[in-house]
């Protein structure tokens, strides 16, 4: 049976890697957010269908809005943390990465009372020179991972697998969930979800997922909305990219959830075969079975 997973990234429009807004805390808070009423959407979307998702959550927007975190999870769906402030691990030493982590772990921990086991990093951000990062993950209870781009060597010897495998450390493992790519004209680029789900059209993301049988779907709250745009004056290219497709997201992710079964990454991880899980080596990037 394919493994097709269903995920959110719970952050605001202006959560983007652009310089008038990133890393820039003093200014998020004067301006007018969107995340709980998108994020509503999402959910109210959800339960329609009967769906259940993980969430992976900002914790600058956990801080703001706690509120909307217990709605996420008394809805039955699964919280995970998405970074404090959302940068990119590349640009960040270990300490800084440890303050951040801990920082969204702590508060997403106390407004569920919950553990917080499973990780996305912003803009998928890990590889070779953040190898580290997976030490740091670990010792905060950080089980499962779901940072890194398939079919792309991120800086490795061998290729990051296609399908959920075993990140081996020393003397740790974390699980890892990528998100699969394709190659266009000799890049890989992503296809499952957000700006990509939103630009290719539906028929052509119907297309791959059926030719596989892994994928890792994954959206904002900003991907339903089509006044985006407004948000974003003075910044046309930008407005363009976050703009583009808004106006049938939301009919596109209808019949997405209809044409597949979609869990959540634990449920994932119930039924995936880990005996036969590739393990891939973080220090030399070996890849090699478990079984």
């Amino acid at each position: 049976m394919p493994l097709y997973i269903l995920s959110f990234d719970i952050e605001d429009w202006f959560h983007i890697f652009h310089p008038a807004y990133e890393n820039n805390p003093e200014l998020w808070e004067k301006l007018s957010g969107r995340v709980e009423e998108n994020t509503g959407w999402v959910l109210d979307f959800l339960s329609k269908h009967h769906l259940k998702a993980t969430f992976f959550c900002l914790g600058w927007v956990a801080e703001k809005y706690p509120t909307l975190i217990k709605t996420i999870h008394r809805e039955g769906h699964e919280v995970a943390a998405h970074s404090f402030l959302h940068n990119k691990v590349k640009n960040l030493g270990p300490e800084s990465f440890y303050a951040d982590t801990k920082r969204v772990i702590n508060i997403l921990e106390e407004i569920t009372g919950n553990k917080v086991i499973s990780y996305r990093a912003p803009g998928f951000s890990m590889d070779k020179t953040t190898h580290w990062a997976f030490e740091i993950l670990h010792g905060l209870g950080i089980e499962n991972d779901s940072s890194f781009k398939s079919g792309m060597y991120m800086g490795f010897p061998k290729k990051i697998p296609n399908e959920p495998f075993i990140l081996k450390g020393e003397g740790f493992s974390i699980r890892e969930f990528p998100t699969r790519t394709f190659n266009l004209l000799g890049s890989h680029q992503i296809y499952s979800g957000s700006g990509y789900f939103r630009l290719y059209p539906y028929h052509f993301v119907k297309k791959m997922f059926k030719s596989s049988d892994y994928e890792m779907a994954y959206f904002h709250p900003r991907d339903f909305d089509n006044h985006i745009h407004k948000y974003l004056n003075g910044h046309l290219l930008v407005s363009l990219r976050y703009r583009i497709g808004t106006n049938r997201s939301r009919s596109n992710i209808d019949q997405f959830v209809t044409d597949f079964e979609f869990r959540t990454l634990q449920n994932a991880i119930e039924i995936f075969d880990w005996n036969n899980a590739k393990i891939y080596d973080l220090l030399n990037g070996d890849n090699n079975q478990a079984g």
